[in-house]
């Protein structure tokens, strides 16, 4: 009998579960892989991969060798080769024929495989389409670009901190303000850059925002910069959140020492367009006075040409009394010469009216001096309205610029209007700038005396009144512009402080009095407000607060 012999069967290897899944992941993949062995023959390849070299074959087992129609600098320089000699990870990039006609952009990244042992079998070949990427790459390097030139051309400041206050941008605005130099400063703890602020307000605002993530804003602070110089600036602190850590911050700012100047200039400009606009008014108000004084002037000098005629004469009456006292022994001639001249000087005192003289020479005198007195009211008045001014507060008598408004305005409201002054005796000093409050008062009795004019135009019986009123209250000095004129429309009551609002016909008004009044109310720390009801006129509060101390004038 045969035996048959027995074999022993190999023991079956179990299926690698994960085997599925990493198929599916090759062929679904959207980057080009290539698996290669040792000897450069292709092993699998996936979808994307024949997608993006359309023309080769791939063929499993043999080798990976570059065709005639590849696409020109990818085969040519394939990386497959040195990594297998080298047995490091190499990579190319090179620009291709396009689908659309241009050019695109190919990355191949080759990476050696080894097995447990260490030894080389083969290399993974992964190809990635960078055209959209680079295309993305440059669009954002363009936006960028356009950021930085935004940033860097915008006239605010603008700084930019981190979590620990280091600085991480410093636009070309910040550079000119604070005279600091973004390169040098970058990294910086940006309260140790030499900015000397006033006070702790900036500081305390940044914690503030970064404590909220609110908003917070910095009003008229002072820095002393490292030069020596000083700015005026606002600032206002926006938080940025970051995904870890404490949150930066954003500091936007202007230089309100060229704003402030801006303004100033810009105001003195307006007062001296309103002081153009009565300048027609006030010459005729200075020509009034100076025509009586001319007047008066030729009265005199007609009176004292007389006056010496009839001195003259009396002069000779002494001389003649004096000769006939001297020869008492021979009065004869010298009685007939003092007879004469006493003669004479009766008929010239008949004929000059020495009693008319007596009258009229105080009164002409006492009219030329009013009459120099209103032009010196006037000019000191103009001067005073004119005057730039020095941008500083101080403390000043309400009472007296409402009379030189007064003044100023009579040529405005005199044919329209008569002006009733009551002003509270012995107020306390308004503190602030006279220069400006002086616009203020001048926009709202100039407002008045247009309301009447117009009224008196449709309403020539109706007898104009504006009455001016100073007052104290407990916490202001208050002045009141009361007028009897057809007052303001509901319906304008919401913008009367808007700025370019204006119910003029063209030309006649540009909407900015009151506007402007309004802001310089609110520098002053005060308020203007108005009460009106249609026909019965408006009044306006125009109020000071004395919080920064009162004195007597």
């Amino acid at each position: 009998m045969s035996r048959a012999r027995s074999r022993k069967k190999a023991p079956a290897c179990a299926p690698d579960p994960l085997a599925p899944f990493f198929r599916v992941f090759f062929e679904a993949v959207d980057v080009g892989v290539c698996f290669l062995d040792a000897k450069g023959r292709v092993l699998a390849v996936n979808a994307a991969m024949r997608g993006l070299f359309p023309s080769r074959a791939f063929a499993v087992g043999e080798p990976c060798e570059a065709s005639p129609d590849a696409p020109e600098g990818i085969c040519a320089d394939c990386p497959a080769a040195e990594a297998l000699a080298t047995g490091e990870k190499t990579s190319r990039v090179a620009v291709v024929p396009g689908l659309g006609g241009g050019k695109g952009s190919l990355e191949i990244v080759c990476h050696p495989l080894r097995d447990a042992a260490g030894v080389l079998i083969g290399l993974a070949e992964i190809v990635r389409d960078m055209t959209r990427r680079q295309a993305f790459e440059r669009e954002m390097a363009m936006v960028t670009q356009d950021i930085e030139m935004l940033l860097s051309s915008i006239r605010s400041i603008l700084v930019s901190l981190d979590g620990d206050n280091r600085i991480r941008r410093f636009n070309a605005s910040a550079e000119a303000v604070f005279g600091l130099v973004s390169a040098q400063v970058a990294g910086r703890d940006f309260f140790d850059v030499g900015l000397d602020f006033e006070g702790d307000c900036v500081r305390e605002a940044v914690a503030q925002s970064r404590r909220t993530l609110q908003p917070v804003r910095v009003d008229e602070v002072r820095c002393r910069l490292p030069g020596g110089d000083e700015r005026l600036l606002g600032l206002t602190v926006n938080p940025v959140p970051e995904p870890r850590g404490e949150a930066g911050v954003l500091l936007l700012g202007q230089n309100l020492s060229e704003i402030k100047a801006r303004e100033l200039k810009a105001l003195h400009e307006r007062r001296m367009q309103a002081i153009g606009q009565l300048a027609t008014g006030i010459a005729h108000e200075i020509n009034t006075p100076i025509q009586y004084v001319g007047y008066n002037a030729g009265f005199l000098d007609e009176a004292f040409g007389e006056l010496l005629v009839f001195l003259t004469a009396q002069a000779a009456l002494a001389d003649a009394a004096a000769r006939v006292a001297g020869s008492a022994s021979d009065p004869g001639p010298d009685r007939r010469a003092l007879a004469e001249a006493l003669d004479r000087v009766r008929k010239l005192e008949g004929e000059l009216d020495m009693d008319y003289l007596r009258q009229e020479v105080p009164l002409a005198i006492a009219n030329t001096r009013k009459g120099i007195r209103q032009v010196s009211e006037i000019v000191a008045a103009m001067r005073q309205m004119s005057h730039p001014g020095t941008g500083e507060a101080l403390f000043f008598d309400i009472n007296a610029q409402v009379r030189d408004i007064v003044t100023i305005t009579r040529n405005a409201w005199k044919q329209a209007a008569e002006v009733e002054l009551n002003l509270a005796p012995e107020l306390p000093l308004v503190y602030g700038q006279p220069h400006e409050v002086s616009q203020v008062l001048l926009n709202v009795v100039l407002n008045a005396a247009q309301a009447l004019e117009e009224q008196a135009q449709r309403e020539p019986w109706k007898r104009g009144r504006i009455a001016i009123d100073t007052a104290l209250e407990p916490d202001a000095v208050t002045v009141i512009v009361a007028d009897n004129g057809p007052g303001i429309d509901p319906a304008h009551a919401g913008r009367v402080f808007d700025p370019f609002f204006t119910t003029k016909p063209a030309g006649k008004g540009t909407g900015q009095g009151l506007a402007i009044s309004n802001a310089i109310m609110v520098r002053h720390g005060g308020a203007i407000d108005f009460q009106s009801r249609p026909g019965e006129g408006a009044r306006f509060f125009i109020r000071f607060p004395l919080e920064g101390g009162a004195r007597k004038p």
